[in-house]
C-alpha cells in the first residue's frame, strides 16, 4: 500500500497518482486534514494553491492546522476570500512599514506585525470575513500552531475565536525580528515554526486518516539528503558574514565573530544528540563551492541564504543563545516531521503538495516579480491537484456538509 505521495510538477508520476487514487476510493468517511507550512513570503505559493481550491469550491477537510504564515493563509481559505493571501503578501508584507532590513539593523526597528494584523481586522483595509469563517467551522476545527517560549513546546490554538488576532500574532511572532512580547493565557509565545514547521504529526494524533500538506519548499526524498548538519553549520559560517559585509554594515562583524564562538560550543553539544549525523568540520569559513550552492538557494534549512533574515537578527540580540536554542528546536522538529511524512504510520496517508524546486521568493524582502512567479506555480499545481483528487476526496470525506 502506498501511503505517501509527493505532488508537484517535478514529481508528477501519473501511475503513482492513479494507484493512490484507487486506494482512496476503497474507503469512505475518511477524516481528512489540511496542514499548512509557514515560510513568510514564500507563503505566496500556498496562496496560489488556495485560490485554485476556492475557485473550484473544494474543501473536504474536517481539520485544518497552520503554522505562522501558513495560519494566515489558512485564515483566508476558511473565510472563503480568494486573492486575500496574494494581496496580503504582495501589497502588505513588501511595504517598508512592515519590515525594512536597513532600518532593522541600523535603528533596531522590528518587523511591524501589529500594523499588518490591524489591517486584517474588521476596521482594516483588508479585513478577514470572520462571520463566514465561523460558519464554515460549525462542523470543522481550525488550529494555529504557536510555541511556548519557556519550554519551546508546540501548542495548538483554536482559530476564529474571540482572540483570533492574538492567536495569529503568536503563531507569526518570529523571534527577535518581531521583538514585542506576545502574552496571553499567562504565557509568552513565539512563532509556531520554531517547534512545528510542518505539524503533520499533530493532525494524525487528532485522528486524521488522510493529511494533505501544503509545503513552501520542495519535498526532499531520502536520496536527496546528505551531510545535513555540516550543511546547516556551513550556511551560518559562510553566508551570514558575507551577507552583512555586502550591506556595508561592518560594525556587525564583531558581533558575528562573538556569535561564532558561542555557536561552536552549541554545535558540539547538539551533534551528540542528532541521529545519523556526520562529524562537524572546523574552520570552514572560506566561501568556496558551498557558498555558490547557498547563493543558488540549495539546501533546506532555515539558515539558507534565501531565509538568512531570521538569523541576521541574532547579531544584535542580547539573548543570542536563547534564539540559537530556538533554531536548534526548529531543526530537530523539522527533521522529525520530514521523516514522518516520508514514512507515515500504518493507517495514515499523506499527500505533500509542494513546489517543483526552491521558490524564487524568500521569507522576507522578496521582489514582487518573484512573488508573482511563485503564486502562479501554486495556482497551477493546485488546479492539477483538483483535477485528480477533488471528486474522490469530496466523496470520501467524513465532514458534515
Amino acid at each position: 500500500m502506498t501511503n505517501h505521495l509527493p505532488f508537484s510538477l517535478k514529481a508528477f508520476d501519473l501511475p503513482l497518482i492513479n494507484n493512490f487514487s484507487r486506494q482512496l476510493l476503497s474507503v469512505k468517511k475518511k477524516r481528512i486534514a489540511l496542514v499548512v507550512q509557514g515560510g513568510g513570503q514564500r507563503g505566496i505559493f500556498t496562496a496560489g494553491v488556495f485560490d485554485a481550491f476556492l475557485e473550484s469550491g473544494f474543501d473536504p477537510f474536517e481539520l485544518y492546522i497552520g503554522t505562522s504564515a501558513g495560519a494566515l493563509n489558512l485564515s483566508s481559505y476558511i473565510s472563503r476570500q480568494p486573492r486575500f493571501g496574494y494581496d496580503f503578501i504582495v501589497n502588505y508584507t513588501t511595504d517598508n512599514e512592515f519590515f525594512n532590513l536597513y532600518k532593522y539593523l541600523s535603528q533596531q526597528k522590528p518587523m511591524n506585525l501589529d500594523w499588518v494584523l490591524d489591517e486584517v481586522r474588521a476596521q482594516g483595509s483588508l479585513p478577514l470575513d470572520v462571520t463566514t469563517a465561523r460558519e464554515v467551522l460549525r462542523h470543522r476545527r481550525a488550529l494555529a500552531c504557536a510555541t511556548r517560549k519557556d519550554t519551546l513546546q508546540d501548542i495548538y490554538m483554536p482559530m476564529y475565536k474571540d482572540n483570533w488576532c492574538d492567536v495569529l500574532r503568536a503563531s507569526c511572532a518570529i523571534p527577535v525580528i518581531y521583538n514585542q512580547p506576545v502574552n496571553f493565557d499567562d504565557l509568552e509565545w513565539v512563532d509556531g515554526g520554531v517547534s512545528a514547521a510542518v505539524p503533520v504529526k499533530e493532525a494524525w494524533q487528532r485522528g486524521a486518516d488522510l493529511v494533505i500538506v501544503i509545503r513552501t519548499e520542495p519535498v526532499l526524498l531520502p536520496q536527496d539528503e546528505s551531510s545535513r548538519f555540516d550543511d546547516w553549520r556551513g550556511k551560518v559560517e559562510i553566508a551570514l558574514p558575507d551577507y552583512i559585509e555586502r550591506l556595508s554594515l561592518n560594525e556587525s562583524l564583531d558581533k558575528v565573530k562573538a556569535l561564532h564562538g558561542e555557536l561552536t560550543t552549541k554545535f558540539e553539544s547538539w551533534k551528540l544528540n542528532w541521529r545519523d549525523t556526520p562529524l562537524v568540520k572546523t574552520g570552514q569559513t572560506d566561501a568556496g563551492p558551498e557558498a555558490e550552492s547557498i547563493n543558488k538557494g540549495k539546501g533546506w534549512s532555515l539558515l539558507s541564504a534565501d531565509n538568512i533574515e531570521r538569523f541576521l537578527a541574532l547579531t544584535g540580540s542580547n539573548k543570542r543563545l536563547e534564539v540559537i536554542d530556538m533554531l536548534n528546536r526548529y531543526y530537530t522538529t523539522y527533521q522529525g516531521s520530514h521523516e514522518f511524512m516520508l514514512s507515515p504510520p500504518e493507517g495514515l496517508q499523506i499527500i505533500q503538495i509542494a513546489p517543483e524546486k526552491g521558490l524564487k521568493s524568500r521569507a522576507l524582502l522578496s521582489g514582487k516579480d518573484d512573488l508573482e512567479v511563485d503564486y502562479r506555480e501554486g495556482k497551477l499545481i493546485g488546479r492539477e491537484f483538483i483535477s485528480h483528487f477533488a471528486d474522490i476526496l469530496n466523496e470520501a470525506t467524513a465532514v458534515k456538509r
